[in-house]
């Protein structure tokens, strides 16, 4: 995971900056772009995970602590 200091999308100011905010590298399903066509930008506000697959705030998916939880161990027992 790499930190995302600048972005190309707009400024809308929602985006939290620094060491809450971390881009992964992914491939989008649908569009079937190549691989690492894409990125998903993970953040931490206020306590919540907010996954943002766009990078620009237009469609966000926010997970409570038990729901980071949840992936978390979900994670580790899928990767071991």
């Amino acid at each position: 995971m790499t930190t995302e200091h600048h972005s190309s999308a707009p400024d809308r100011g929602d985006h939290p900056t620094g060491c809450c905010r971390r881009s992964i590298p992914a491939t989008c399903q649908l569009n079937r772009g190549t691989v690492e066509y894409g990125n998903l930008v993970v953040s931490k506000r206020d306590g919540t995970i907010v996954l943002d697959p766009r990078v620009t705030g237009s469609c966000v998916m926010s997970l409570d602590d038990d729901g980071a939880a949840f992936l978390r161990d979900l994670l580790t027992e899928w990767l071991g």
